[in-house]
């Protein structure tokens, strides 16, 4: 078992539940996953365009690592086990295919968690080296389909595109993100022109 600080499994969740995949997507991204390290609690989801990640330090307890897939249908269940305990310390204990969450009341909830032949993508693999290289000072296109799902970070936010084509890094307190690019045929020329049709604006400015 593992204990974490009063109020901070709900932000976890809230920060990245917007990155998890829909319906629509295959069963492997339809979840938030959990994992710990000894040191920190970690959540996250990945919908492939974009990836979030938060964690919260663990106060207590000496589990060996773990890792917890719940999977969307899940989540709204956990949602509700967390705003019950959430006023408190909670412990998460992982044993048997569920998730056991209990507070200091001595209230349990267990939530069922996604079996998987597969485990969940290695974000550390994907995310921390991305985080020793210099911004790049390229262009980048992104889908704004995607900005709100960031909207639950707190201020202020840094961004940064790693590199041409390659995705952009989104890092608050406690949290790593990122947001593949937009690729585009004929980007170049569509982008000239869109910045061209400004310059009319310029003399009447100047003018002001």
């Amino acid at each position: 078992m593992i204990t974490i600080a009063d109020r901070t499994l709900s932000r976890l969740v809230e920060q990245t539940r917007p990155h998890m995949g829909t319906g629509y997507e295959p069963e492997a991204i339809q979840a938030l996953n959990l994992d710990h390290d000894g040191q920190y609690l970690y959540a996250m989801a990945t919908n492939r365009y974009t990836l979030a990640v938060s964690r919260t330090r663990i106060t207590d307890g000496s589990d060996e690592p773990w890792s917890a897939a719940v999977s969307r249908v899940q989540v709204p269940e956990l949602k509700a086990a967390i705003r019950l305990l959430d006023q408190k310390p909670i412990t998460l204990e992982h044993t048997g295919g569920q998730l056991i969450l209990s507070g200091e009341s001595g209230t349990r909830i267990a939530i069922d968690l996604l079996p998987s032949d597969k485990g969940p993508l290695d974000w550390r693999k994907l995310l921390l080296p991305a985080l020793e290289k210099k911004a790049a000072a390229s262009r980048m296109a992104m889908s704004p389909k995607y900005f709100g799902a960031w909207k639950n970070l707190p201020g202020p936010v840094e961004m940064w595109s790693t590199g041409e084509n390659k995705m952009a890094l989104i890092v608050a307190a406690d949290f790593l993100g990122a947001q593949m690019p937009v690729r585009r045929e004929g980007e170049d020329a569509t982008l000239r022109r869109e910045l061209d049709s400004w310059k009319p604006a310029a003399p009447a400015l100047a003018a002001a």
